[in-house]
């Protein structure tokens, strides 16, 4: 009987220690890699302290079980998980920050790089919104004062505290009314895009489809795609309605995580996808298709157009002067996930999408290709997706079954993992930015933005 129980004991223990293993196994790289870049973007893109992104973004359970090394000197991050399975993160000015995942650091860090100067004129000298002068705002005082205590409210209060919102910005009828930032957050200070990148993303191929140089309907989009991905088109790719087998998935080791943290070329990972549904039957949310998006730019344009793009014909037009497109170890853009800008870089963007791609008088996107983005694709079951925007737009047949039941349903958004958001509300004339650190959703747009409307309609 003893014996039996010994066996028992050891069986068990044997089980125990294999999960163990094979949890290490699978997980501590990503933990590694995931901390490195995280403490590597925020240390030197956003200027934030060590101790700041440990106690945020590094501070749960698994991540924080990593190490994460800062060398100011040689401008990188290391982690690992008990010394072990290291990754590293390198930082590079103008480009940002990015993993090397098998990539030998001097290789990375001698690819080309063509850097656009940023424009000569201070914007602390220019009105709103391409400069920093803010104009009356059209609300009264009272107005602007209440949003601004909802906004203090958010970032302040002891009820509110856990959810680390680090800024609001809200704009109307061109007009920034109120913003706030907290938690180790400033005017100044540049913020992850996480998912919005894909509007982003989304915008630099309007740019090319307005000039003709790519079309919608385009097909053998990539050379190594010769089998029935010829058929998928370009959009298909930004309607995410491609057919691709993927799965976005970020609770551990998934196709997603393994593209954006373990290996050089997110692209690469995500084309090598087989197809599994008729391209344009099906719609599937996928970082992955973005960075294949990302990379049709880049063999379309050529490296020196490809870099200089989003800065030159994009963000610098748009007084987004203080964004930073970050690149993996290929050299692409990961457009899926990785842009940084301060606040009011952010609502820029959604200023531009309210004005239907008209910044001061010059169209920078052309009013069809901000109709498209913001179209629902067929596919989607409540009209929640466009090309590379979250709709509000709800079933054909039933209107009220929509993402959001309190905000109108013209509202679309740039949405991003752990609270990212700008919310566009064209109906208000309304653009709400929300950024921050909160992983379980518990920042509520829908109730915010409804209680902003709420003040606006009774001024």
């Amino acid at each position: 009987m003893k014996k039996k129980i010994v066996y028992a004991i050891l069986f068990i223990l044997a089980i125990g220690l294999g999960y163990g293993i094979s949890y290490a196994w699978k997980s501590f790289p990503l933990i590694s890699a995931y901390g490195a870049k995280i403490m590597c973007s925020c240390v030197f893109v956003a200027e934030r302290t060590e101790n700041s992104v440990h106690n945020q973004e590094l501070g749960s359970f698994p991540i924080s079980m990593g190490d994460f090394e800062v060398d100011r000197e040689g401008q990188k991050v290391t982690g690992s998980v008990f010394n072990l399975a290291k990754r590293v993160a390198i930082y590079r000015e103008g480009q940002g920050c990015t993993l090397l995942a098998g990539e030998s650091e001097s290789s990375v860090r001698s690819q080309p790089y063509y850097a656009v100067p940023k424009p000569f004129w201070s914007q602390d000298t220019v009105r709103w919104p391409s400069g920093n002068i803010l104009n009356d705002s059209l609300l009264n005082l009272t107005t602007s004062r209440k949003i601004q205590e909802m906004i203090t409210y958010e970032l302040e209060s002891e009820e509110k505290k856990s959810q680390l919102t680090h800024m609001i910005l809200v704009v109307h009828k061109g007009e920034l009314v109120a913003e706030g930032y907290g938690n180790d957050h400033e005017q100044e200070t540049k913020h992850t895009s996480w998912s919005m990148g894909k509007s982003i993303i989304s915008s630099l191929v309007g740019l090319q489809v307005d000039k003709g140089v790519m079309s919608l309907d385009q097909k053998n989009l990539i050379p190594e795609w010769s089998d029935e991905r010829s058929n998928i088109s370009l959009t298909h790719m930004l309607q995410a309605t491609n057919g691709l087998d993927w799965v976005e998935d970020y609770s551990g080791v998934s196709d997603a995580t393994r593209m954006l943290f373990l290996k050089p070329d997110a692209a690469a990972i995500a084309s090598a996808k087989p197809l599994k549904y008729e391209p344009g039957s099906f719609f599937y949310y996928s970082s992955g298709t973005t960075n294949i998006v990302s990379k049709i730019l880049r063999n379309r344009l050529g490296e020196e157009k490809y870099q200089r793009l989003p800065y030159e014909d994009f963000f610098h037009k748009i007084g987004m002067h203080h964004t930073v497109m970050e690149k993996d170890a290929s050299g692409t853009f990961v457009g899926s996930s990785f842009v940084f800008g301060t606040g009011r870089d952010w609502a820029r963007f959604g200023l531009l999408m309210l004005n239907k791609g008209n910044w001061e008088g010059e169209q920078i996107l052309s009013e069809e290709w901000v109709k498209f983005a913001t179209k629902s694709t067929p596919v989607a079951p409540i009209g929640q997706y466009g090309a590379q925007w979250w709709l509000n737009a709800g079933n054909q047949v039933n209107p009220n079954d929509k993402l959001y039941a309190r905000l109108p349903n013209d509202a679309y958004y740039a949405g991003g993992f752990e609270g990212q958001w700008v919310l566009v509300i064209p109906s208000q004339e309304l653009v709400i930015v929300r950024l921050g650190y909160t992983p379980k959703d518990e920042f509520s747009i829908n109730d915010f933005a409804a209680e902003v409307i709420k003040i606006i309609e009774k001024s």
